[in-house]
């Protein structure tokens, strides 16, 4: 009789077991291939400038170039904060466009150095960074609004009527791409650290840094950020873009240790752009979007040499 009770508490027990091991199981389903995702793509929709970045004071008056701060509103309405800076008799004026968790700090020192060789300057921040405002952030996607109401800022309300010419790095360099696959205000364009789509950058950032794979993982980062963001894998495609942008010069500049957007992806860049003004400047040693950083005399030499040379119209 003891036998028969002990081996039915012990059969209830394993039964119990059985139970909370299966409803762990079902709660790690869940938490992997649905909150971790949606946290995911929630970060990325929702970036901002680093704080570090808030701590920076320089502005253009620290490296002898006048300017004054503007806002101006993206394409969609969003209100966008930058620097103008005026040159007379500029052949151009360039518009500057930062990286992911940046700001317009990023591109400060190469928009003074393009100013005293002769070039007015427009710099920005994009939205959800720096002193813009903006809901949802996309690595480049909503951005490209950004580039687009920037262009016509330069038009409408500076009144500058010379060439434009976007010069973006990373998120600042896909959205300058998007931009100018859909305005034909942009003249000319210097691509630094693009990567190839959006789909691609994520599937490889998500394997790099965390190890998750494709699927399901980082297909549903995909799945739920173009859901929230309102785009195909085609529309966030540079590839894409490039055909679109025909035969407007474009200079592309990439960093030789960049393993974010490996030197592969800027070739395959380079092999689909359809201009016949277009160039491939690798930076030795450089990492990530630190071409500037690892060799400011060699990339302003490619820059100006491009922008001396181009037929910009």
């Amino acid at each position: 009789m003891i036998s028969e009770k002990a081996s039915l508490r012990g059969s209830q027990l394993w039964r119990w077991v059985r139970r909370i091991f299966i409803t762990l199981a079902i709660l790690a389903a869940i938490f992997f291939l649905i909150v971790v995702p949606v946290v995911f793509s929630y970060l990325l929709t929702h970036a901002g400038t680093r704080s570090m970045d808030f701590k920076i004071t320089l502005t253009p008056d620290s490296l002898g170039v006048p300017y004054r701060d503007v806002q101006f509103v993206a394409a969609d309405g969003t209100v966008l904060s930058g620097w103008y800076l005026p040159k007379q008799n500029a052949p151009a004026i360039i518009i500057y466009t930062h990286g992911l968790f940046r700001s317009r700090q990023e591109m400060l020192e190469r928009a003074a150095a393009f100013w005293h060789r002769g070039y007015a300057g427009l710099l920005i921040d994009l939205r959800r960074h720096g002193r813009s405002a903006g809901n949802l952030s996309s690595m480049g996607y909503l951005e490209r609004l950004d580039v687009a109401g920037a262009a016509k800022f330069i038009r409408d309300s500076l009144q500058v009527n010379t060439p434009i010419v976007g010069f973006g790095v990373s998120m600042g360099a896909a959205a300058t791409l998007l931009a100018a696959a859909e305005t034909p205000d942009l003249s000319a364009l210097i691509i630094d650290s693009s990567f190839l789509s959006f789909e691609a950058t994520i599937v490889h950032h998500l394997k790099m840094f965390f190890g998750l794979p494709r699927f399901p993982l980082a297909d549903e980062v995909i799945f739920f950020t173009r859901q929230k963001v309102g785009f195909k894998n085609e529309d966030f495609d540079m590839l894409q873009a490039l055909h679109r942008i025909g035969n407007r010069p474009i200079l592309f500049i990439a960093g030789e240790a960049d393993a974010r957007m490996p030197l592969e992806d800027a070739r395959r860049l380079v092999a689909a752009a359809e201009t016949s003004q277009k160039s491939l400047v690798i930076i030795p040693g450089a990492t990530h979007g630190a071409g500037h950083r690892t060799n400011p005399a060699m990339y302003e030499k490619a820059v100006a040499d491009f922008l001396s040379t181009i037929a910009i119209n």
